[in-house]
């Protein structure tokens, strides 16, 4: 017989799976093949103690996809297709006329209001004159009291136009034809004359007569009036009842606001800042008060006249305040007096003298 072949060895069969218990649930294939993979991984090495945990990478902006279904839609709107009136808040923004400007018309011999003005309506800032750099007058339009050529001063609110925004485009697309180089003239067509023209046909206010007096010899004379202190509640106050506010207000005249306070000196204290900053308190508007014919001189010297009785020992909250000071210097400049409500209340709280 032939020699029959030594059989193969078999390989041995793999143990079988413990016997799971009758409560365990069952994970499905494919969790139950990551566990496996888990399971034969090698352990992460140790972590020392008080280091972070590695957290995993964010995908960058770029990487993500997002659905178009999800996005804002990007909306441009055009002014000329809105047809529906509006309450449009229509503002004058009053500039001391810039130094360059003034020194133009001075070699020129020229009679110049010393402001520029502009109209500011639907966001933008509209006015007319001549440009320094080129010389060339025509109509632009910016920020809102942002014009570089010229010191911003105050904003004068004109009230509410109710035109619909393209009928106010279709206006001032008008007056870009009507005010140019041809049609500038210094007294009879000049920036002033653009903005009252500009205000008619939104149907607002006038400007103040202020803004057009030519007389440069005559000085104007502000007062400037601030909510008393820097508090909400103040000016939330003021607001709702303007006859009994608490105010405080200073005299400006040639570029000085001039205003009296408390001290513990016996000494003059009364001083000066720089108009509509006096950082004490909140500034809430100007009120033009007239014009001085006092040179810069006489003015100083009524001030130190003043300062010698307008003490800080004789400051009075209710009878001797910052109003009483704002009058007197206001009736030695020769112009208006101040409007009752700005000391209504500390007039209403002060004692009475008894008759005797």
């Amino acid at each position: 017989e032939e020699p029959q072949a030594a059989p193969t060895p078999r390989e041995p069969e793999a143990a079988a799976p413990p016997a799971r218990a009758p409560d365990e649930p069952q994970a499905p294939p494919c969790a139950r093949d990551e566990l496996e993979v888990a399971a034969s991984a090698e352990p992460p090495p140790p972590r020392s103690r008080g280091m972070p945990k590695a957290r995993a990478k964010k995908p960058e902006w770029h990487d993500e996809v997002v659905d178009q279904s999800c996005q804002v839609p990007r909306i441009v709107a055009d002014i000329s297709d809105m047809l529906e009136p509006t309450a449009e808040p229509v503002l004058v923004h009053v500039y001391d006329l810039g130094p360059q400007h003034a020194k133009y018309w001075r070699e020129r011999l020229a009679h110049y209001s010393p402001f520029h003005v502009g109209v500011e309506v639907l966001c933008e800032e509209w006015s007319f004159g001549r440009g320094y750099g080129h010389g060339m007058a025509f109509v632009s339009s910016g920020a809102p009291g942002k014009n570089p050529e010229h010191t911003f001063r105050q904003t004068l609110s004109m009230g509410y136009s109710s035109l619909p925004p393209s009928q106010i485009k279709g206006y001032l697309d008008e007056m870009l034809d009507e005010y140019n180089e041809n049609t500038f003239n210094l007294v009879l067509r000049n920036g002033h004359h653009f903005a009252e023209a500009l205000l008619k046909k939104l149907g607002v206010g006038r400007m103040p007569p202020w803004l057009y007096v030519q007389d440069i010899s005559a000085e104007r004379v502000f007062l400037r009036v601030y909510n008393l202190g820097q508090t909400f509640i103040t000016r939330w106050h003021n607001a709702a009842f303007k006859s009994y506010g608490a105010f405080h207000t200073g005299v400006e005249v040639y570029g000085k606001e001039w205003c009296f306070g408390a001290s513990q000196d016996d000494e003059s204290s009364v001083g000066w800042v720089e108009p509509g900053l006096c950082d004490q308190h909140h500034f809430r508007e100007s009120l033009y008060m007239g014009s001085t014919k006092c040179t810069p001189d006489q003015v100083e010297k009524i001030i130190e006249d003043m300062g010698k009785e307008w003490t800080g020992t004789s400051y009075d909250m209710l009878t001797r305040n910052c109003h009483n000071f704002s009058a007197a210097l206001c009736a030695r400049l020769g112009v208006s007096q101040p409007p009752p409500w700005v000391n209504e209340l500390a007039s209403t709280l002060a004692e009475k003298p008894s008759a005797t």
